[in-house]
Protein backbone atom coordinates (compact mmCIF):
# COMPACT_ATOMS: atom_id res chain seq x y z
CA UNK A 1 0.00 0.00 0.00
CA UNK A 2 1.39 3.41 -0.98
CA UNK A 3 1.88 6.20 1.53
CA UNK A 4 -1.09 8.07 0.09
CA UNK A 5 -3.29 5.00 0.35
CA UNK A 6 -2.15 4.40 3.94
CA UNK A 7 -3.19 7.89 5.00
CA UNK A 8 -6.46 7.78 3.08
CA UNK A 9 -7.35 4.41 4.62
CA UNK A 10 -6.37 5.60 8.11
CA UNK A 11 -8.67 8.59 7.76
CA UNK A 12 -11.50 6.36 6.59
CA UNK A 13 -10.94 4.08 9.58
CA UNK A 14 -11.06 7.13 11.85
CA UNK A 15 -14.34 8.27 10.29
CA UNK A 16 -15.78 4.83 11.08
CA UNK A 17 -14.39 4.99 14.66
CA UNK A 18 -12.04 2.08 13.92
CA UNK A 19 -9.30 3.72 15.92
CA UNK A 20 -7.03 0.74 16.55
CA UNK A 21 -6.80 0.06 12.83
CA UNK A 22 -6.23 3.74 12.09
CA UNK A 23 -3.48 3.90 14.70
CA UNK A 24 -1.71 0.91 13.14
CA UNK A 25 -1.81 2.49 9.69
CA UNK A 26 -0.56 5.87 10.91
CA UNK A 27 2.31 4.24 12.78
CA UNK A 28 3.19 2.18 9.71
CA UNK A 29 3.35 5.37 7.65
CA UNK A 30 5.39 7.21 10.29
CA UNK A 31 8.05 4.51 10.33
CA UNK A 32 8.99 5.66 6.84
CA UNK A 33 8.02 9.33 7.25
CA UNK A 34 8.99 10.27 10.82
CA UNK A 35 9.02 14.03 10.24
CA UNK A 36 5.44 14.35 8.96
CA UNK A 37 3.95 16.54 11.69
CA UNK A 38 0.44 16.48 10.23
CA UNK A 39 0.28 12.71 10.58
CA UNK A 40 1.74 12.80 14.10
CA UNK A 41 -1.07 15.25 14.91
CA UNK A 42 -3.69 12.94 13.35
CA UNK A 43 -2.30 10.03 15.37
CA UNK A 44 -2.43 12.12 18.53
CA UNK A 45 -6.06 12.99 17.86
CA UNK A 46 -7.20 9.37 17.74
CA UNK A 47 -5.10 8.46 20.77
CA UNK A 48 -6.64 11.33 22.72
CA UNK A 49 -10.11 10.20 21.66
CA UNK A 50 -9.36 6.78 23.13
CA UNK A 51 -8.10 8.39 26.37
CA UNK A 52 -4.56 7.14 25.72
CA UNK A 53 -3.28 10.40 27.12
CA UNK A 54 0.42 9.69 27.44
CA UNK A 55 0.63 8.13 23.99
CA UNK A 56 -1.21 11.17 22.63
CA UNK A 57 1.29 13.49 24.32
CA UNK A 58 4.16 11.61 22.66
CA UNK A 59 2.50 11.90 19.26
CA UNK A 60 1.76 15.60 19.62
CA UNK A 61 5.27 16.23 20.94
CA UNK A 62 6.66 14.59 17.80
CA UNK A 63 4.50 16.91 15.71
CA UNK A 64 5.85 19.92 17.63
CA UNK A 65 9.46 18.69 17.38
CA UNK A 66 9.18 18.78 13.61
CA UNK A 67 7.26 22.06 13.42
CA UNK A 68 8.29 24.14 16.42
CA UNK A 69 6.34 27.27 15.44
CA UNK A 70 3.05 25.64 14.45
CA UNK A 71 0.37 26.93 16.86
CA UNK A 72 -2.08 24.14 16.02
CA UNK A 73 0.36 21.46 17.14
CA UNK A 74 1.38 23.42 20.22
CA UNK A 75 -2.28 23.79 21.23
CA UNK A 76 -2.96 20.11 20.60
CA UNK A 77 -0.10 19.20 22.93
CA UNK A 78 -1.47 21.68 25.46
CA UNK A 79 -4.90 20.06 25.31
CA UNK A 80 -3.36 16.66 25.98
CA UNK A 81 -1.44 17.97 28.99
CA UNK A 82 -4.68 19.46 30.30
CA UNK A 83 -6.27 15.99 30.16
CA UNK A 84 -3.74 14.72 32.69
CA UNK A 85 -4.16 17.88 34.79
CA UNK A 86 -0.74 19.33 33.97
CA UNK A 87 -2.37 22.73 33.61
CA UNK A 88 0.81 24.75 34.01
CA UNK A 89 2.48 22.97 31.10
CA UNK A 90 -0.71 23.31 29.06
CA UNK A 91 -0.93 27.04 29.80
CA UNK A 92 2.63 27.62 28.60
CA UNK A 93 1.89 25.85 25.31
CA UNK A 94 -1.32 27.82 24.75
CA UNK A 95 0.55 31.06 25.51
CA UNK A 96 3.15 30.21 22.89
CA UNK A 97 0.45 29.29 20.35
CA UNK A 98 -1.33 32.57 21.06
CA UNK A 99 1.86 34.61 20.71
CA UNK A 100 2.72 33.03 17.38
CA UNK A 101 -0.75 33.18 15.87
CA UNK A 102 -2.58 35.99 17.64
CA UNK A 103 -5.60 33.66 17.58
CA UNK A 104 -8.07 34.49 20.35
CA UNK A 105 -9.00 30.81 20.70
CA UNK A 106 -5.60 30.07 22.20
CA UNK A 107 -5.89 33.07 24.49
CA UNK A 108 -9.22 31.66 25.67
CA UNK A 109 -7.44 28.45 26.57
CA UNK A 110 -4.77 30.29 28.57
CA UNK A 111 -7.60 31.68 30.69
CA UNK A 112 -9.22 28.27 30.91
CA UNK A 113 -6.01 26.80 32.32
CA UNK A 114 -5.82 29.60 34.89
CA UNK A 115 -9.34 28.67 35.96
CA UNK A 116 -8.44 24.99 36.28
CA UNK A 117 -5.48 26.04 38.42
CA UNK A 118 -7.89 27.92 40.69
CA UNK A 119 -6.49 31.31 39.62
CA UNK A 120 -9.91 32.78 38.93
CA UNK A 121 -8.91 36.40 39.49
CA UNK A 122 -6.10 36.08 36.94
CA UNK A 123 -8.43 34.39 34.48
CA UNK A 124 -10.95 37.20 34.91
CA UNK A 125 -8.29 39.84 34.26
CA UNK A 126 -7.30 38.06 31.04
CA UNK A 127 -10.88 37.70 29.82
CA UNK A 128 -11.63 41.34 30.68
CA UNK A 129 -8.61 42.55 28.72
CA UNK A 130 -9.65 40.42 25.78
CA UNK A 131 -13.20 41.77 25.99
CA UNK A 132 -11.81 45.32 25.74
CA UNK A 133 -10.31 44.48 22.34
CA UNK A 134 -12.90 41.90 21.24
CA UNK A 135 -16.19 43.22 22.70
CA UNK A 136 -18.34 41.17 20.34
CA UNK A 137 -16.86 37.75 21.23
CA UNK A 138 -19.65 35.85 23.06
CA UNK A 139 -17.30 33.10 24.21
CA UNK A 140 -15.49 35.61 26.40
CA UNK A 141 -18.64 36.48 28.31
CA UNK A 142 -19.46 32.80 28.76
CA UNK A 143 -16.07 32.31 30.37
CA UNK A 144 -16.39 35.47 32.44
CA UNK A 145 -19.73 34.20 33.76
CA UNK A 146 -18.08 30.93 34.78
CA UNK A 147 -15.30 32.73 36.63
CA UNK A 148 -17.75 35.08 38.37
CA UNK A 149 -19.71 32.02 39.48
CA UNK A 150 -16.63 30.48 41.08
CA UNK A 151 -15.88 33.81 42.76
CA UNK A 152 -19.51 33.95 43.98
CA UNK A 153 -20.11 37.21 42.15
CA UNK A 154 -23.59 36.28 41.04
CA UNK A 155 -24.84 39.67 39.77
CA UNK A 156 -21.72 39.91 37.58
CA UNK A 157 -22.30 36.34 36.43
CA UNK A 158 -25.85 37.22 35.35
CA UNK A 159 -24.63 40.35 33.56
CA UNK A 160 -21.99 38.41 31.63
CA UNK A 161 -24.53 35.76 30.64
CA UNK A 162 -26.94 38.48 29.45
CA UNK A 163 -24.18 39.92 27.24
CA UNK A 164 -23.44 36.47 25.83
CA UNK A 165 -27.13 35.87 25.19
CA UNK A 166 -27.50 39.11 23.24
CA UNK A 167 -24.42 38.39 21.13
CA UNK A 168 -25.47 34.79 20.42
CA UNK A 169 -28.91 36.02 19.30
CA UNK A 170 -27.31 38.62 17.04
CA UNK A 171 -25.01 36.01 15.49
CA UNK A 172 -27.91 33.63 14.86
CA UNK A 173 -29.97 36.40 13.27
CA UNK A 174 -27.16 37.70 11.07
CA UNK A 175 -25.55 34.36 10.20
CA UNK A 176 -28.24 31.71 10.73
CA UNK A 177 -26.12 28.59 10.39
CA UNK A 178 -26.33 25.44 12.49
CA UNK A 179 -23.41 26.40 14.73
CA UNK A 180 -24.80 29.79 15.66
CA UNK A 181 -28.28 28.43 16.38
CA UNK A 182 -26.80 25.67 18.51
CA UNK A 183 -24.68 28.11 20.53
CA UNK A 184 -27.70 30.36 21.01
CA UNK A 185 -29.69 27.35 22.20
CA UNK A 186 -26.93 26.46 24.63
CA UNK A 187 -26.96 29.83 26.38
CA UNK A 188 -30.78 29.80 26.47
CA UNK A 189 -30.58 26.39 28.15
CA UNK A 190 -28.14 27.75 30.72
CA UNK A 191 -30.69 30.48 31.38
CA UNK A 192 -33.30 27.74 31.88
CA UNK A 193 -35.37 29.05 28.97
CA UNK A 194 -36.29 25.54 27.90
CA UNK A 195 -38.90 26.29 25.23
CA UNK A 196 -36.80 28.95 23.52
CA UNK A 197 -33.72 26.71 23.70
CA UNK A 198 -35.60 23.82 22.09
CA UNK A 199 -36.66 26.11 19.24
CA UNK A 200 -33.07 27.22 18.69
CA UNK A 201 -31.74 23.66 18.77
CA UNK A 202 -34.50 22.59 16.35
CA UNK A 203 -33.40 25.29 13.91
CA UNK A 204 -29.83 24.04 14.19
CA UNK A 205 -31.02 20.50 13.53
CA UNK A 206 -32.86 21.56 10.38
CA UNK A 207 -29.61 22.96 9.02
CA UNK A 208 -27.32 20.13 10.12
CA UNK A 209 -28.34 16.87 11.75
CA UNK A 210 -26.00 15.51 14.38
CA UNK A 211 -26.14 13.46 17.54
CA UNK A 212 -25.35 16.29 19.97
CA UNK A 213 -28.25 18.43 18.77
CA UNK A 214 -30.67 15.51 19.11
CA UNK A 215 -29.35 15.04 22.67
CA UNK A 216 -29.89 18.68 23.57
CA UNK A 217 -33.43 18.67 22.16
CA UNK A 218 -34.13 15.60 24.29
CA UNK A 219 -32.76 17.43 27.32
CA UNK A 220 -35.01 20.44 26.69
CA UNK A 221 -38.07 18.19 26.32
CA UNK A 222 -37.18 16.50 29.59
CA UNK A 223 -37.08 19.86 31.36
CA UNK A 224 -40.42 20.70 29.71
CA UNK A 225 -41.88 17.55 31.37
CA UNK A 226 -42.22 15.70 28.06
CA UNK A 227 -40.41 12.54 29.12
CA UNK A 228 -41.62 10.46 26.17
CA UNK A 229 -40.39 13.10 23.71
CA UNK A 230 -37.13 13.36 25.61
CA UNK A 231 -36.47 9.62 25.40
CA UNK A 232 -37.20 9.73 21.69
CA UNK A 233 -34.66 12.52 21.30
CA UNK A 234 -32.03 10.55 23.22
CA UNK A 235 -32.71 7.48 21.09
CA UNK A 236 -32.26 9.53 17.91
CA UNK A 237 -28.96 10.82 19.28
CA UNK A 238 -27.73 7.29 19.97
CA UNK A 239 -28.88 6.03 16.57
CA UNK A 240 -27.23 8.83 14.60
CA UNK A 241 -23.98 6.84 14.50
CA UNK A 242 -24.26 3.54 16.33
CA UNK A 243 -20.49 2.96 16.04
CA UNK A 244 -19.58 6.08 17.99
CA UNK A 245 -18.47 4.69 21.35
CA UNK A 246 -17.34 8.07 22.69
CA UNK A 247 -20.71 9.70 22.03
CA UNK A 248 -22.61 6.83 23.68
CA UNK A 249 -20.54 7.33 26.83
CA UNK A 250 -21.21 11.07 26.65
CA UNK A 251 -24.95 10.43 26.25
CA UNK A 252 -25.00 8.03 29.19
CA UNK A 253 -23.13 10.55 31.35
CA UNK A 254 -25.64 13.22 30.39
CA UNK A 255 -28.57 11.02 31.35
CA UNK A 256 -26.97 10.32 34.71
CA UNK A 257 -26.85 14.07 35.38
CA UNK A 258 -30.56 14.24 34.57
CA UNK A 259 -31.28 11.42 37.01
CA UNK A 260 -32.38 9.01 34.27
CA UNK A 261 -30.32 6.18 35.70
CA UNK A 262 -31.98 3.23 33.98
CA UNK A 263 -31.74 4.94 30.60
CA UNK A 264 -28.12 5.82 31.32
CA UNK A 265 -27.28 2.17 32.01
CA UNK A 266 -28.91 1.26 28.72
CA UNK A 267 -26.54 3.48 26.75
CA UNK A 268 -23.46 2.53 28.75
CA UNK A 269 -24.34 -1.05 27.85
CA UNK A 270 -24.64 -0.13 24.17
CA UNK A 271 -21.20 1.46 24.37
CA UNK A 272 -19.75 -1.66 25.95
CA UNK A 273 -21.07 -3.70 23.04
CA UNK A 274 -18.58 -1.75 20.94
CA UNK A 275 -15.70 -1.89 23.44
CA UNK A 276 -16.12 -4.55 26.06
CA UNK A 277 -13.49 -3.30 28.53
CA UNK A 278 -13.75 0.30 29.66
CA UNK A 279 -13.28 1.47 33.23
CA UNK A 280 -15.20 4.74 32.84
CA UNK A 281 -18.25 2.96 31.43
CA UNK A 282 -18.22 0.52 34.35
CA UNK A 283 -17.89 3.40 36.80
CA UNK A 284 -20.90 5.01 35.16
CA UNK A 285 -22.98 1.85 35.48
CA UNK A 286 -21.83 1.34 39.06
CA UNK A 287 -22.89 4.87 40.00
CA UNK A 288 -26.27 4.50 38.29
CA UNK A 289 -26.87 1.22 40.12
CA UNK A 290 -25.87 2.88 43.39
CA UNK A 291 -28.45 5.60 42.80
CA UNK A 292 -31.01 2.87 42.08
CA UNK A 293 -30.04 1.23 45.41
CA UNK A 294 -28.85 -1.95 43.66
CA UNK A 295 -25.81 -2.14 45.89
CA UNK A 296 -24.45 -5.61 45.15
CA UNK A 297 -24.46 -5.03 41.40
CA UNK A 298 -23.01 -1.55 41.86
CA UNK A 299 -20.10 -2.88 43.88
CA UNK A 300 -19.37 -5.56 41.27
CA UNK A 301 -19.05 -2.99 38.49
CA UNK A 302 -17.01 -0.72 40.76
CA UNK A 303 -14.52 -3.50 41.45
CA UNK A 304 -14.28 -4.27 37.73
CA UNK A 305 -13.53 -0.63 37.01
CA UNK A 306 -10.81 -0.41 39.66
CA UNK A 307 -9.23 -3.62 38.41
CA UNK A 308 -8.98 -2.26 34.86
CA UNK A 309 -8.06 1.33 35.64
CA UNK A 310 -4.64 0.61 34.20
CA UNK A 311 -6.12 0.91 30.72
CA UNK A 312 -5.84 4.68 31.29
CA UNK A 313 -2.21 4.20 32.35
CA UNK A 314 -2.90 5.51 35.84
CA UNK A 315 -3.37 3.87 39.24
CA UNK A 316 -6.86 3.91 40.71
CA UNK A 317 -5.82 6.27 43.48
CA UNK A 318 -4.70 8.91 41.00
CA UNK A 319 -6.68 12.13 41.22
CA UNK A 320 -7.64 11.90 37.54
CA UNK A 321 -10.01 9.10 38.41
CA UNK A 322 -11.70 11.01 41.18
CA UNK A 323 -15.08 12.50 40.47
CA UNK A 324 -18.48 12.86 42.05
CA UNK A 325 -19.22 9.31 40.90
CA UNK A 326 -16.07 7.69 42.24
CA UNK A 327 -16.24 9.61 45.51
CA UNK A 328 -19.81 8.38 46.04
CA UNK A 329 -18.79 4.81 45.23
CA UNK A 330 -15.73 5.00 47.48
CA UNK A 331 -17.94 6.22 50.32
CA UNK A 332 -20.53 3.47 49.74
CA UNK A 333 -18.09 0.56 49.53
CA UNK A 334 -15.13 1.51 51.73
Amino acid sequence: MSDTQLIRTAREKTDFHEYDEAETLYRQYLEENPVDSAVWKALGDILLTQQKYYDAIEAYASAVDNALENPEYLAALGSAYAKIHQFGDAKALFEKAATISGDIRYQYQVGDMLGYMGKFDEALVLYTLLANTHPDEPGLYKRMATVHHHLKRFPEEMNSTAKELALRKKAADEHPDASNWFKYGDVLARCRMWTEAKEAFSKALCLEENAETHLRIGEMLYHMNDKEGALTGFAKAADFDKRDFIFLIHLADYLTKLGLYEESIRYYTKALELRSVHADAWIGIAYDLLKLNQLEEANAFFEMAKATASIRELPWADKLHKSEKTNALDAAFK
